[in-house]
C-alpha cells in the first residue's frame, strides 16, 4: 500500500475488538471459576498422599506428635517406603529386642510383602495395618471379615467394649470406621481360628462384634513354640493418630499402647503400588470422594451458562465484506454465469427490470400495486411505457416489448394457425426423424440466433435508456 492520500480498500477480515473483548472476559470468568474451584477443594478435602499420616508433619493430619511422645518414651522411630524384610536384631542373652511396624497404604503391598509381615508377627513382632483394603485381608488369610466402608474416618466416641488391655487403659476414643472387622464364621473371641499364619485368637473392640473398629490377632504359643509372641492390629481408620485428634478423649493412651510395646518403631508409607500389589483399583476408584458430584456442578454450571449466552439470537448486524470488489468485476462475472448456462430469457429479464428501474426514477414514477400482472413491485407498466414512447417519439407498440418482453406484445402480432394448447397438424410433421447432426446443427443455429437476438436487445436497451437520459 502507497502513503499517498488515496483511500484504502483494505477491510478488516477477523473479529471485531468488542467480540475479542466478550470472548476474553468470559475466557478470564470461567478460569477464574475452575482455579476458584480447585482451591476450595484442595482446602475442604482431606489430603490423601503425602502429609496424612507423616511422622514428620506437623500440620492436621501429620503424626509427628504421637512420634515425639514415642521417642521420648525412649522408642526408636524410623519412616521408610519399603516393608522390612529382616529379622530384628537379638537383644542381651539371646532375647530379641522386637520392633512394631506400621504401613499406612496396606492396599499398596504386594503378596510376597504381606507374607513377610506375617512371619515377623510370628517372630514376635506388632504390625499394625491402618484401614486395610478388603483384598488384603483376604491375602492374609486372617479369620476377620471386613465390613463395607463408611462415608469417611467420622470418628465418633465409643467405649471399648472388649478386654484388650491397651483398650481398657485407653477408654472411650474416637477410632475411625472407614473399615470396620467382624469374626469369620460368627465364632467367638475365646476359641483359636485358623488362617494363613495358623491358630490365632482374635479380639475385636470399639464398636459391635459385626462392625468393630479394632481388631487384634494374636497366634497362639502352639504356632509360634517358646519364643516372644507378636500380633497384628487392624485399624479401622487412622484419624486418632493424627495431630488435631491425639489429645482427644483416649486417643493419645490408646496409640502409645499399642504402638510402644517394642523398643523399635518402623513407620512404612508405600508410596508407589508394587506391580503385583494385592489392592489394585480401576481408575474410578482412584479418583478422590466427591469427583462426581464435582464433575456434576461444573456441567451444571456449562449448561446454564449455554442457555445464558444462547436463549436469543441477537439482532442482525451489517458486517463489512473482507475484500470490496469493483461494481465491473460483478456485473461480468454474472454475465459469464447465465452465459455458461445459456440463460438468455433470464439474462435479457436482468436487463429489462433494471432499465425499468432506471427510467422509472429518471421519470419519477412510483411503483404499482402488488398484484400487476408483469410486475408486484415494479413500476406501473401503462405509465411507464407512455412516459417513455411520449420522451423518445416512439410508438408504446414498440416500446412495450422492448420493456416487458412478449408480455406485452403489440396487438397486432401475429399468432400460429392452430391453438395455443394444440401442436401443429399431423400433416405439417415431417415423416422422416431428423439425424443427431442435423439437431446439433439446429440447436447450434438456434444458440447463435438467441445470443444475437440477446445483444440486439441490449443495444436497443442501452440506445431507449440514452434517448430518456438525454431528454
Amino acid at each position: 500500500m502507497g502513503r499517498g492520500g488515496g483511500g484504502s480498500t483494505h477491510v478488516r477480515s477477523g473479529p471485531r475488538p468488542p467480540a475479542v473483548r466478550r470472548a476474553v472476559r468470559l475466557g478470564a470468568v470461567l478460569g477464574a471459576l475452575v482455579i476458584a474451584y480447585a482451591v476450595i477443594t484442595a482446602l475442604v478435602s482431606r489430603p490423601a498422599g503425602h502429609g496424612y499420616l507423616d511422622i514428620t508433619s506437623a500440620d492436621g493430619y501429620g503424626t509427628r506428635a504421637v512420634a515425639e511422645i514415642l521417642r521420648a518414651r525412649g522408642v526408636t522411630v524410623t519412616a521408610g517406603e519399603q516393608v522390612p524384610t529382616a529379622a530384628p536384631a537379638p537383644g542381651p542373652a539371646g532375647t530379641s529386642t522386637g520392633r512394631t511396624v506400621v504401613v499406612t497404604n496396606p492396599d499398596l503391598l504386594s503378596q510376597a510383602e504381606l507374607d513377610a509381615l506375617v512371619t515377623s508377627t510370628r517372630a514376635g513382632s506388632d504390625v499394625v495395618l491402618v484401614a486395610p483394603d478388603p483384598s488384603v485381608v483376604v491375602a492374609l488369610g486372617l479369620p476377620v471379615t471386613t465390613g463395607q466402608p463408611g462415608e469417611g474416618d467420622h470418628g465418633d466416641e465409643s467405649p471399648p467394649g472388649c478386654t484388650l488391655p491397651e483398650a481398657g487403659a485407653a477408654g472411650s476414643t474416637t477410632v475411625g470406621d472407614s473399615v470396620t472387622f467382624a469374626r469369620a464364621n460368627g465364632q467367638d473371641s475365646q476359641n483359636g481360628q485358623g488362617g494363613r499364619s495358623g491358630a490365632t485368637r482374635v479380639e475385636l473392640c470399639y464398636g459391635d462384634p459385626g462392625a468393630a473398629r479394632l481388631a487384634v490377632l494374636t497366634p497362639t504359643r502352639s504356632d509360634v513354640g517358646s519364643g516372644p509372641t507378636g500380633r497384628l492390629v487392624l485399624l479401622g481408620g487412622g484419624g486418632f493418630l493424627t495431630n488435631e485428634r491425639l489429645d482427644e478423649t483416649g486417643n493419645a493412651a490408646l496409640a502409645l499402647g499399642l504402638l510402644a510395646r517394642a523398643p523399635r518403631l518402623e513407620w512404612v508409607t508405600p508410596v508407589v503400588g508394587a506391580e503385583d500389589a494385592v489392592g489394585t483399583k480401576g481408575l474410578s476408584e482412584l479418583l478422590p470422594d466427591g469427583f462426581w458430584f464435582g464433575s456434576l456442578q461444573l456441567l451444571l454450571v456449562l449448561v446454564f451458562l449455554a442457555l445464558w449466552q444462547g436463549r436469543r439470537l441477537g439482532p442482525p448486524i451489517e458486517e463489512p465484506l473482507p475484500v470490496v470488489v469493483r461494481s465491473t468485476e460483478t456485473v461480468e462475472g454474472r454475465g459469464r454465469l447465465y452465459a455458461a448456462a445459456h440463460a438468455r430469457e433470464r439474462a435479457a429479464a436482468a436487463l429489462r427490470a433494471g432499465l425499468r428501474a432506471r427510467l422509472a426514477d429518471r421519470l419519477g414514477i412510483g411503483t404499482a400495486a402488488a398484484g400487476s400482472p408483469w410486475h408486484t413491485r415494479g413500476p406501473d407498466p401503462t405509465v411507464l411505457v407512455a412516459s417513455v414512447a411520449e420522451q423518445t417519439g416512439r410508438s408504446p407498440m414498440e416500446i412495450g416489448p422492448l420493456l416487458y418482453g412478449s408480455d406485452m406484445a403489440p396487438t397486432g402480432y401475429s399468432q400460429p394457425p392452430w391453438p395455443a394448447h394444440q401442436g401443429p397438424p399431423a400433416s405439417w410433421a415431417s415423416p422422416i426423424p431428423p439425424s443427431p447432426v442435423d439437431v446439433q446443427a439446429a440447436r447450434t443455429r438456434r444458440d447463435a440466433e438467441g445470443d444475437v437476438a440477446l445483444v440486439r436487445l441490449a443495444r436497443a436497451l442501452h440506445e431507449l435508456d440514452r434517448q430518456v437520459g438525454r431528454r
